[in-house]
């Protein structure tokens, strides 16, 4: 009989967790496990992707601006939840680390309840280890059987405010579809080809973590000193208008927005270099993809999962402060990655590990 796996997430639109577990999805053994997928909303662009014989349910909770009612109508919804789904499931899986209704669908469906967490929190809460500590609190990472970080950073900052908890803190990074990013990357796109070394970042348009104005500036100092770079963005976000200001304001006609693409690799294809400028990171997805199609890294978090570190190997790690020095030094020259990556091999390994502790082993 088979194993009755449950994934809670919050929807399946354009995003790097959203990615991250259409690949888990596609990864699992269905001739094993009988998967169900719970949604807070069935929406996004990625819904088709699912396989088709994962169920997919929808436990989206009341926003109603009336308080009472809306605790009442949330009070029905947990009832009926337990009701129909308490501990029926073998394991059960919360991989939108930051809902709280994903959470309680996770840790009510199973006695072996694992946690998914894709950023640094530590980091997000400015290395505070209180705010840290209530946040997960809140979550109640306590009740989790296993918690997956996806890098070795994240997992010993938790491991540190956690200890009586390390034993259940694993690092599996993200699970990558290679041959399916080799093959959207064949996609023309509309460009034309010039001298300028292209510099392209991939991601949300969101100050406090991505650090744009970063890279903005390094724009405005290669336009300043005819440093031939051209930098790409493909992305939304909520300072997407912010950045665009910027750009026009200081009239920087070398960088270049693209908006949000279900399909960013012919981008990443056509670039010479990725480029990062984030304050903090968990694993980004895209080193993944970067490496994939052997494109070198540029970035200012110095990140590792359980198989992949960027130093030396996949690119550069550098300071906020020398990022501009890099992309000057980088633009007059033809580097490529120093290794290659067996992802097939790596997918393998990598459900191996979830397999276990699906198993909680």
């Amino acid at each position: 009989m088979k194993k009755k796996i449950l994934i809670a997430s919050y929807n399946l639109d354009f995003g790097g967790i959203e990615t991250s577990l259409i690949n888990l999805l596609k990864n699992m053994d269905l001739e094993k496990y009988d998967i169900t997928l719970v949604l807070e909303e069935i929406k996004g662009a990625f819904l088709k992707d699912v396989p088709k014989n994962i169920k997919i349910k929808e436990y989206k909770v009341s926003t109603n601006k009336n308080i009472i009612i809306r605790k009442f109508i949330n009070l029905l919804k947990r009832m009926k939840w337990l009701l129909f789904n308490y501990k029926r499931y073998n394991s059960s899986i919360c991989y939108a680390t930051y809902s709280g209704p994903c959470g309680f669908v996770a840790r009510t469906s199973s006695n072996n309840k694992i946690l998914f967490v894709h950023n640094n929190y530590f980091q997000l809460f400015k290395n505070n280890k209180e705010e840290t500590k209530q946040f997960f609190d809140k979550i109640k990472i306590e009740k989790y059987n296993h918690t997956v970080f996806v890098s070795n950073e994240s997992r010993k900052d938790l491991c540190k405010i956690y200890p009586k908890l390390k034993e259940r803190f694993i690092t599996i990074n993200n699970l990558i579809d290679n041959k399916r990013i080799i093959k959207l990357s064949k996609k023309r796109i509309n460009y034309e080809k010039n001298t300028k070394k292209i510099f392209l970042y991939v991601g949300r348009l969101n100050e406090h973590q991505k650090r744009l104005t970063l890279l903005l500036d390094v724009a405005k100092k290669c336009k300043e000193e005819k440093v031939k770079a051209l930098f790409w963005v493909v992305g939304s976000g909520p300072d997407e208008k912010k950045y665009k200001e910027i750009v026009k304001n200081e009239k920087l006609d070398n960088v270049v927005f693209f908006g949000s693409k279900k399909n960013p690799y012919p981008y990443m294809k056509a670039c010479d270099y990725l480029i990062l400028t984030s304050r903090y990171e968990g694993f980004p997805v895209v080193y993944n993809e970067a490496i994939i199609l052997e494109k070198p890294i540029i970035t200012t978090i110095n990140v590792s999962d359980d198989y992949i570190s960027i130093p030396n190997r996949f690119g550069y790690v550098v300071s906020a402060e020398n990022i501009y020095n890099k992309v000057k030094e980088l633009s007059t020259a033809k580097e490529k990655i120093k290794e290659t990556v067996d992802y097939n091999i790596l997918n393998k390994k990598r459900m191996e590990l979830i397999y276990k502790i699906m198993e909680n082993k």
